[in-house]
């Protein structure tokens, strides 16, 4: 197998990655996740701490942090003529 021009100059790139290597190899840092302090930092308040905090938020972002997002139906169907727009020569043209 031939290696090409860009794998040969690869070499003489110390910053990229080669064939094969991790680029994290140590992993995720230990300690905990910005969700971790939320969640432990929300349950050490007490009941009032939590309302009044609860306060300044809008009632449908409290039901989503709760229950998650609502499911989103799409419709993909798409109806009626397909145009395209050809420009040739500085003219335009309807296909």
């Amino acid at each position: 197998m031939e290696e090409t021009d860009n794998q040969t100059n690869n070499t003489s790139k110390p910053w990229l990655w080669k064939k094969g290597q991790s680029g994290n190899i140590m992993g995720r840092p230990k300690g905990k996740t910005m969700k971790e302090y939320a969640k432990e930092y929300l349950e050490r308040m007490t009941d009032e701490e939590r309302d009044e905090w609860l306060e300044g938020i809008e009632k449908h972002k409290i039901w989503e942090m709760s229950e998650g997002k609502a499911k989103q139906d799409v419709d993909a169907k798409v109806s009626g003529d397909l145009v395209i727009n050809v420009i040739k020569y500085g003219n335009t043209d309807t296909i």
